[in-house]
């Protein structure tokens, strides 16, 4: 299943939003915080695409835009009410109680959280808020299911007599390809967070 089609534990949220690049008009733009090439190397980190550009939604009453990207997110909270409308996002996503722990060397302040998912059809990220100023970073990255996880892997811990020799060779990537969890994806959020965080204090995306 493509990565952008099992999207719904953030986007889930965009009750608080409208989409549409076209409603960014004086707004700030999340999406031009990274450029393409680092999208890719530290969002889709080497997984396919399928050439999904990223989706921009602006937060109603301006208060800033979420970038959605196939694997993760950036997101840019406006001044003066940032940290009370995060707020108001993280509750409609119903994330709002979820342990939240603190994190040094990145914004002025900053914790990540590990929600759990409602479902096996949501994803499972790990969500990093940091605050510039009086403006509030948000960076998420989502953890990816194996292939030892899924069907293939079923077929390849079962009976394997009758496989043929390179279906048996199959079996020896997919078994290796294990799910990752959200607390692993820790330190790759944090180093996603430390760019974006630089670029918002340069001035980029508003």
């Amino acid at each position: 299943m493509k990565p952008m089609m099992r999207r719904g534990l953030l986007t889930m949220a965009a009750t608080l939003t409208m989409a549409g690049a076209a409603t960014l008009s004086a707004q700030s733009n999340a999406c031009a915080l990274l450029t393409s090439a680092e999208a890719e190397k530290h969002i889709a980190r080497g997984q396919p695409t399928y050439e999904e550009a990223p989706h921009v939604t602006s937060v109603v009453g301006g208060a800033g835009s979420i970038c959605d990207y196939s694997g993760g997110q950036v997101g840019l909270w406006r001044a003066p009410k940032a940290q009370e409308n995060l707020e108001q996002f993280l509750k409609i996503w119903k994330a709002d109680k979820a342990p939240r722990h603190p994190v040094s060397g990145v914004g002025d302040k900053a914790w990540i959280m590990f929600p759990v998912p409602e479902n096996k059809y949501k994803d499972r990220p790990a969500y990093l808020v940091a605050h510039v100023g009086q403006q509030v970073v948000t960076v998420a990255l989502f953890a990816r299911d194996g292939a030892a996880d899924g069907p293939m892997g079923q077929v390849c811990r079962g009976d394997q007599s009758r496989l043929k020799a390179d279906e048996k060779e199959d079996c020896k990537k997919i078994l290796a390809s294990k799910s990752e969890t959200q607390e692993s994806l820790q330190p790759a959020v944090i180093e996603l967070a430390k760019l974006v965080v630089e670029r918002v204090r340069a001035g980029k995306g508003s």
